[in-house]
């Protein structure tokens, strides 16, 4: 009976049990650590790699080492304009009307994975939801961040001056070979700034046949722009290619970049790019650095330049301004303004040897060439801006970026620095024409000249040549008068002109008409008085 009994007491105790471990939902699976370095290649659903080095943690690097780790199976990304969207993970598309909802820390992010960037101890979510409806589908994929990897640091070459490369040198060929790959059947690339870009790069002449089928295209297709940028730039690549920038187009790109001079600075006064990018086309066209025009808006970007020793506190328009004032050095204060950017700039450059992006960073290097300095000048870490720029190379020669407009954009910024070429040192030199030399007591028309693109050359008349300033240490101040333009006296004025006479001359004229008329009377009397 007390068996029973017991028995009878074990099977109540562990009936319950039982049933209630059939009821409790399973722990949820433990969520799993990825380790992420500062670099990573991801690719999107067309094939394209796309490689980050930064001197930070991207959630995009998070996404490619977790399914290097195996802690997703499979994902897919597709490259829009504004960068990588995931569009896939594990095997799980998102329909018409869903997308992949990422959150970090249990908050949705408000920035793609390209930008996130992540530290050790954050959980990322991807949670597939349905954004008419506001709906999840199915559990969200989890993981959170482990180690942080950085790359070793690189140790100095005994006897040398930098550091040991870890990664291959940026191939310029390879890069002008990705360039004539994408370079279009009638030589252009895609849009006048692009065909521009390139059109710098190739005065290396390392790419004679690209060159060569760009050079056709842009004497057959003249750009006309009304913004000053616009034709400094192309004034620019004409020089370049060898194109004389007066005469070589349909277009004289020359006359608008000077008619937009105020007498102190070149177009928007509240803009400081369109001085500086005046000054390389100037230079390369007959002007002289103690031109007045050339005198007066380097002051101006000298007036510009801001207390922290930046333009615009941006380090690719400094790195520009340092280009152009390298050209006009010839005072104290320009000597001190570049010195100034340069320590100021020296706080911008991160310890991956970049200054943020491979624009800034290939602008960076053609002012550290122009202020006769070298890479190794500015390492951070034993990385240099070359060392980056490097990393950023793909394997099809172009340079990294969201893309293909913008690879096109990063190559052709690239080459030249890599190159240690400034704009100065690939623009070719032209004359000002004869006609450029005009009296300065000709009119001057203030209609804006229309210009008639054709297969003909036209003859736009060019600025006109501003005598040369004196000699002097310091910056002149600026003019106040502006430069004076073309004569657009037209052909019937200039007839009229040439048949007037001086009004004294005239009064003259019109007395001795009535006494030549007086004489005659009397002769004609005298002469029937004697008869003959």
């Amino acid at each position: 009976m007390k068996l029973f009994a017991r028995i009878g007491i074990a099977l109540i105790v562990i009936a319950p049990s039982v049933s209630f471990a059939d009821i409790l939902p399973p722990p949820p699976p433990p969520i799993l650590s990825v380790n992420v370095a500062d670099h990573c290649t991801a690719s999107d659903s067309v094939g394209t790699a796309h490689t980050y080095v930064t001197s930070q943690f991207l959630g995009i690097c998070a996404l490619v080492a977790a399914q290097e780790q195996n802690v997703v199976t499979a994902y897919s990304l597709q490259n829009f304009s504004f960068g990588l969207m995931l569009i896939s993970l594990n095997g799980t598309a998102a329909g018409a009307t869903e997308y992949w909802k990422i959150s970090q820390n249990g908050t949705e992010a408000a920035v793609g994975l390209s930008d996130m960037t992540v530290a050790s101890g954050d959980t990322l979510s991807f949670q597939l939801t349905d954004w008419m409806t506001s709906t999840d589908t199915g559990s969200p994929v989890l993981f959170k961040i482990g180690t942080l990897i950085s790359p070793p640091v690189a140790t100095t070459a005994g006897g040398g001056g930098g550091g040991i490369w870890m990664h291959p040198p940026f191939d310029v060929q390879t890069a002008f070979r990705y360039l004539e790959s994408i370079q279009n059947p009638d030589g252009s690339f895609g849009s006048p700034m692009l065909n521009d870009w390139v059109a710098i790069a190739s005065a290396l002449g390392e790419s004679p046949a690209l060159r060569a089928k760009l050079t056709a295209y842009e004497v057959a297709h003249p750009v006309i722009s009304t913004i000053v940028t616009d034709n400094e730039r192309h004034a620019m690549a004409l020089q370049a290619l060898g194109i004389n920038p007066y005469s070589g187009t349909p277009v004289d790109y020359i006359e608008p970049i000077v008619r937009s001079f105020d007498g102190t600075q070149f177009g928007d006064p509240s803009l400081v790019n369109d001085d500086i990018f005046a000054i390389f086309p100037l230079l390369h066209a007959g002007y002289e650095t103690n031109d007045p025009i050339i005198a007066s808006t380097t002051a101006f970007i000298l007036s510009k330049q801001g207390a922290n020793g930046l333009w615009n506190d941006s380090v690719d328009l400094t790195a520009a301004a340092i280009q152009a004032l390298a050209l006009v050095r010839n005072s104290g204060e320009v000597r001190h303004a570049i010195s100034k950017a340069t320590g100021s700039l020296r706080g911008k450059q991160v310890k991956d040897g970049s200054f943020g992006d491979p624009y800034s960073s290939s602008w960076m290097l053609q002012a550290i060439a122009a202020m006769n300095g070298t890479a190794t000048d500015w390492q951070q870490d034993s990385y240099t801006p070359d060392y980056y720029l490097a990393t950023l190379q793909d394997s099809d020669g172009g340079v990294h970026a969201s893309s293909t407009n913008d690879r096109v954009w990063a190559t052709a910024y690239a080459i030249p620095a890599i190159r240690r070429a400034t704009w100065d040192s690939l623009l070719s030199s032209f004359a000002k024409p004869v006609s450029a030399t005009i009296a300065t007591s000709t009119v001057v028309s203030e209609a804006t000249p229309t210009y008639t693109v054709s297969t003909a050359v036209t003859s736009l008349v060019p600025p006109q040549d501003v005598g040369p300033a004196a000699q002097d240490e310091t910056v002149p101040s600026p003019t106040t008068e502006p430069p004076v333009e073309a004569d657009t006296t037209t052909g019937a004025q200039a007839a009229s002109a040439a048949l007037s006479v001086d009004s004294t001359d005239l009064w003259q004229y019109i007395l001795l008409v009535p006494f030549l008329i007086l004489l005659t009377a009397l002769g004609l009397k005298y002469r029937r008085k004697r008869g003959i």
